[in-house]
């Protein structure tokens, strides 16, 4: 897949590095890229009048760190320091590991986004030690924030896809708390010794307006200062992914993305600090709309998730998007241009190439 290092000086050199590419016996393929999604390896290819792979990082323009967060140990971390290291100073650096911790870790996302008066929940958060000085304190702090704000998530500040994930409410036990934070302290254990920043955190359950039982989450993927592509998904499930999306609620779908849509230009002000403050070029932020403002709850190095492999809910949602295109598309045009994926791809690599010229 990679091009030779031969060519020519109006295009772009681009290194992938993450726990296999770049550091691994196989450092060169881009089947190794971590979160590698359906399309890319052809996107880029189609891109290679801008932009190729080069087989030494010593011959790249930009190195885009690409790894898997909730699999990434500290020790890897380390390894693709040393190796970008020396390269900074004359490098462009995608999402350096440097600022691994800013997206990774939910309660640090937090804290850099309260500092930079974005709007995103109130949290808790404690360490292992933090237990085991004071577990009752610990346990009177959560209690005091679930009283506070009714319904709160309890959780790892450092997985995904849900794991690790607790919710209770106002009227839960004592015992119920204890009960959590004892397994959330094992969890915690299996983890700290190779990833060092793992904590517990308590967050504020953000209530949908909504009055149709429905929430509605939204994810924006930036780059490099600009808004690229954009989408709503919606569910009666209090922790949801595109694929739980369900058939009967495919108006709700259609009416969301028609307003995101409408109003992506007027809350690009407030969705593009996002990334800003986190020190990251690429990412998706998602976010809540709660009085029609949006409430920042997550920022990933990478994108995509079922969306980019199957497209949108279940089978039966994603034949119904497909047989009424002629339809929809002039609607809803950002469904349907995220899932032409060999083509966004191709345009995601351009773009890079381009910021990449116009800044140097």
């Amino acid at each position: 897949m990679c091009i030779r290092d031969r060519d020519i000086s109006n295009r772009t050199k681009i290194y992938f590095i993450g726990q296999k590419q770049g550091v691994g016996i196989h450092r060169i393929r881009l089947g190794n890229l971590e979160n590698r999604r359906p399309f890319e390896a052809k996107g880029l290819l189609d891109a290679n009048n801008s932009i190729y792979q080069v087989r030494s990082i010593k011959n790249a323009d930009i190195i885009w760190v690409r790894v898997r967060p909730e699999f990434t140990t500290d020790s890897e971390r380390k390894k693709i320091e040393k190796r970008i290291h020396s390269r900074r100073s004359n490098t462009h650096i995608i999402n350096d590991i440097s600022v691994f911790d800013n997206y990774d870790c939910k309660d640090t996302t937090f804290s850099i986004w309260k500092d930079n008066n974005i709007n995103c929940p109130d949290f808790l958060s404690f360490t292992l030690d933090d237990l085991a000085r004071s577990f009752d304190k610990c346990i009177n702090n959560v209690q005091a924030f679930i009283i506070k704000h009714s319904k709160v998530i309890i959780r790892t500040n450092n997985e995904t896809g849900g794991n690790g994930m607790y919710i209770l409410e106002s009227k839960c036990s004592k015992k119920e708390i204890i009960d959590v934070l004892t397994i959330l302290r094992i969890r915690c254990k299996a983890f700290i010794r190779k990833r060092s920043s793992t904590r517990i955190m308590c967050v504020q359950f953000i209530n949908s307006d909504n009055t149709d039982e429905l929430i509605d989450l939204y994810r924006v993927h930036i780059s490099h200062g600009k808004i690229i592509s954009y989408y709503a998904v919606t569910s009666r499930l209090d922790v949801f992914h595109s694929i739980d999306m369900n058939i009967d609620d495919k108006n709700k779908f259609i009416s969301i993305n028609e307003y995101l849509c409408s109003n992506i230009s007027d809350m690009e002000q407030k969705i593009l600090p996002t990334a800003e403050a986190l020190g990251c070029n690429i990412g998706a932020v998602e976010f809540l709309l709660k009085n029609n403002e949006p409430v920042f709850i997550e920022f990933n190095p990478m994108w995509g998730g079922n969306a980019s492999k199957l497209g949108f809910g279940p089978e039966e949602l994603r034949n119904y998007l497909e047989n009424n295109r002629d339809s929809l598309e002039n609607r809803i045009p950002n469904i349907y241009q995220f899932t032409d994926y060999q083509h966004y791809y191709k345009s995601l690599y351009e773009g890079i190439h381009n910021y990449y010229r116009n800044s140097t």
